[in-house]
C-alpha cells in the first residue's frame, strides 16, 4: 500500500529528541487492596469522551474481579476502581473493542485457570457494555481451555471484531491450539472457531497484517516451543497451518507487541523472554522483508532482563522512530531509543521503581496533546480489508473515506490505540482511503502490576504541550488560558481572556484530582485577567490547572520541576 500523509499543524521536534519524557517514580499509584492486577485497557467504557482504565485482576494466584477506574474527565483517577464485575476468576490479559457494533466498547478477557486451579482449565469470555456500563456478568463464556491472552480484531472482513485467543499451560506442559472465535454480528460460538494445526504453550497472542497484504495476521509467542505467525491467504482467510516459525531452540517468551519501525515497512515482532522455567530472559526482536520468510531467528536481542513481562512499542522522543518500553516481575520500567531499525541496548530510562509489571499501555489520559492527521492509502494490491495508519499510537479515528465517499462507523471498525483500520468494505486496485485521525504525541503510561502489594502506576508525560488542547475546543464561552513558564520551579503567571463578565474558578490539582491550591474563585470582567502565583510548595510533578465557569471546564498541564 502507497501513503500519503499530511498533517494539520506543523511542528518540529528534532529539539526533543532523546529525551524520556517520565518522572523515576508514577505519578499515579492506585490503591493495591490486595489486587493481583494483571489485564490492562484503556478506552472510553463509559462514552464520556475520556479514556477509563480496565483491570483484570487474578493472573494465576487468586479468584478476583474485572474492575473499570473512571476518567475524571480530566486525565486523573480514583484511587479504588469505581465498578467491579460480579464474577471472580483467575483472569489474564484483556482486549478492548466495539464487538456488537453498538458504538460502546466491550472487554474479552482471557481466564488462565479454572475454579480449583492449576490441572483445571479456564475460559475466554465477554462482558458487553449497555449503554455505558460493562455488564456485571459476562454474556459469552467459551468451552473449557487453558488461555492466559486474547485480541480482537477483523480477521474475515464482515465488519465485526474476532475473537484469538492464546492457549495452552507451561508450567504444566500442556500444549493446545490456539484459537479464534469468529464473531456472528456480535454474537460468539463455541462450535465457530478456528484452530491451528499446531498445539501450543502460547501466553500471548497480537493481530496485525504481518505481511501488508492487506488482510489481518494472527502471532502467537510461547513457552516451551517455538513463536508462530498465522498469515492470512490473498482470498483472507487464516491458513491453519503457520507461514513463520521462529529457528530458536530456547524459546521462552512471556509478551507480545508488533508495530511498524518506521511508515512503509513490514511490523516487525517484539517479545520479552521470561527465564523462570527456561531461556535467556532477554527481548528478542523479528524482522521481516518478502518474500515473507519460513522461518527465521531474531534479528535484534536486547541485554538479559531475567523475568521480562509487558512491552510496548511508541514514540516517546520524538524523533518519529519508534522506541522500546518494558517492564518484568520485581523490575523496574526501562525505555530503549530506537534508531529506525532496532534499538539501543543501554536503557535510556530506568524508574526507580521495582514492580511486578504485568501489561503496559500508553494514551494521552488528559487529552492535552493531541495531533490531527489525515493519512491516503493508495491500494496496490489486487483486494484488501484493512489499512495500518502512519502513526502508532492512536487515539480516535474521526472519519473514514474510500473513493471520495464517507463511510458510517458500521462500515469500518478500530481497537482503542491501535494504528489499524478494519473494513467492511472490499478494497481493489487502486481503491484510495483517506482516514482523518488524533494520534498520540506525547502518551501517559499506564501499567498493571500483579504484586498484591503494589497498586497500578500512571507515568504522565512532562513534555509541555505542542499540539491540539481539544478542552479549548468550542469553548469561546469561557476564554483561552495560557500558562507560563511551563515547566516552572518558583511562579507561574497564568492569563485568562474572558469573553464576557462571568464568574470563574482556577484551582490547581494533582492527577488524583484532589484540588492542592486555589487560585481564584469569583466574578470577573470581560477582557485580559493575569494571576501570579508561587509554586514552590508543591511537590516536583504533574499538575492539573483548572478553569471552570458553570457547566464550562478548560483544562492545562503543569509541571513543577
Amino acid at each position: 500500500m502507497k501513503y500519503f500523509f499530511s498533517l494539520f499543524l506543523i511542528i518540529h521536534f528534532s529539539t526533543f529528541a532523546q529525551v524520556i519524557p517520565y518522572h523515576d517514580i508514577p505519578d499515579w499509584e492506585s490503591t493495591p487492596a490486595g489486587a493481583v492486577s494483571t489485564g490492562l485497557g484503556l478506552g472510553d467504557i463509559n462514552g464520556d469522551g475520556w479514556k477509563d482504565i480496565v483491570v483484570a485482576n487474578g493472573n494465576d494466584i487468586e479468584r478476583q474481579h474485572v474492575v473499570v477506574y473512571y476518567n475524571n474527565g480530566d486525565g486523573t483517577f480514583p484511587l479504588l476502581p469505581e465498578w467491579q464485575s460480579d464474577d471472580i476468576d483467575y483472569h489474564g490479559h484483556l482486549a478492548l473493542g466495539d464487538v456488537n457494533n453498538d458504538g460502546w466498547l466491550d472487554a474479552a478477557v482471557s481466564v488462565y485457570l479454572g475454579p480449583d486451579g492449576f490441572g483445571h482449565p479456564g475460559k475466554v469470555k465477554v462482558y458487553y457494555n449497555i449503554g455505558g456500563q460493562l455488564e456485571s456478568t459476562p454474556s459469552f463464556e467459551s468451552d473449557e481451555l487453558y488461555t492466559f491472552s486474547c485480541a480482537l480484531g477483523d480477521v474475515n472482513g464482515d465488519g465485526y471484531l474476532d475473537l484469538a485467543v492464546a492457549c495452552g499451560e507451561p508450567y504444566s506442559g500442556l500444549k493446545k491450539p490456539g484459537r479464534i472465535y469468529f464473531n456472528n454480528y456480535g454474537v460468539f460460538s463455541n462450535q465457530s472457531y478456528w484452530e491451528s494445526s499446531v498445539t501450543m504453550g502460547a501466553l500471548d497472542v497480537d493481530i496485525n497484517d504481518m505481511d501488508d497484504n492487506g488482510f489481518a495476521d494472527v502471532v502467537f509467542v510461547c513457552e516451551g516451543g517455538s513463536n508462530y505467525i498465522y498469515l492470512a491467504s490473498e482470498a483472507g482467510l487464516i491458513q491453519p497451518q503457520p507461514a513463520w516459525t521462529s529457528s530458536e531452540t530456547s524459546n521462552f517468551m512471556n509478551s507480545v507487541v508488533t508495530g511498524r519501525m518506521q511508515p512503509g515497512r513490514l511490523p516487525c515482532l517484539l517479545m520479552t523472554g521470561n527465564n523462570q522455567i527456561g531461556g535467556d530472559g532477554k527481548i528478542r526482536q523479528y524482522t521481516f522483508t518478502l518474500p515473507f520468510p519460513s522461518s527465521s531467528a531474531a534479528s535484534w536481542t536486547s541485554a538479559p532482563v531475567g523475568y521480562g513481562s509487558g512491552i510496548f512499542l511508541a514514540d516517546v522522543t520524538r524523533d518519529d522512530t519508534l522506541d522500546l518500553i518494558y517492564g518484568g516481575w520485581w523490575l523496574p520500567m526501562q525505555i530503549l531509543v530506537g534508531n529506525g531499525q532496532d534499538f539501543k541496548n543501554t536503557p535510556a530510562y530506568t524508574s526507580a521503581t521495582a514492580s511486578v509489571v504485568e501489561a503496559i499501555q500508553m494514551a494521552d489520559l488528559a487529552k492535552d496533546n493531541l495531533i490531527e492527521a489525515i493519512d491516503t492509502v493508495s491500494i496496490d494490491k489486487p483486494e484488501a480489508v484493512m489499512v495500518t495508519l502512519s502513526h502508532e499510537v492512536i487515539e480516535d479515528v474521526e472519519e473514514v473515506q474510500v473513493n471520495g465517499v464517507l463511510l458510517t462507523q458500521v462500515n469500518y471498525k478500530t481497537l482503542p490505540g491501535r494504528n489499524l483500520v478494519f473494513l467492511k468494505v472490499l478494497l481493489f486496485l487502486g481503491d484510495q482511503v483517506i482516514v482523518k485521525y488524533h494520534y498520540c504525541l506525547d502518551g501517559d503510561i499506564v501499567i498493571s502490576n500483579w504484586d498484591s502489594n503494589v497498586g497500578n502506576y500512571i507515568f504522565y508525560n512532562t513534555n509541555s504541550p505542542a499540539g491540539v488542547n481539544n478542552h479549548e475546543a468550542g469553548s469561546a464561552m469561557t476564554g483561552i488560558l495560557n500558562i507560563f513558564p511551563n515547566p516552572a520551579s518558583g511562579k507561574i503567571n497564568i492569563r485568562i481572556v474572558l469573553f464576557q463578565n462571568t464568574h470563574i474558578a482556577l484551582t490547581i490539582c494533582d492527577m488524583t484530582g484532589r484540588e492542592v491550591m486555589e487560585l481564584f474563585s469569583g466574578m470577573h470582567e470581560e477582557g485580559v485577567c493575569q494571576f501570579e502565583k508561587g509554586v514552590s510548595s508543591l511537590k516536583a510533578g504533574v499538575y492539573i490547572v483548572r478553569l471552570e465557569r458553570g457547566d464550562d471546564l478548560i483544562l492545562k498541564k503543569l509541571i513543577v520541576l
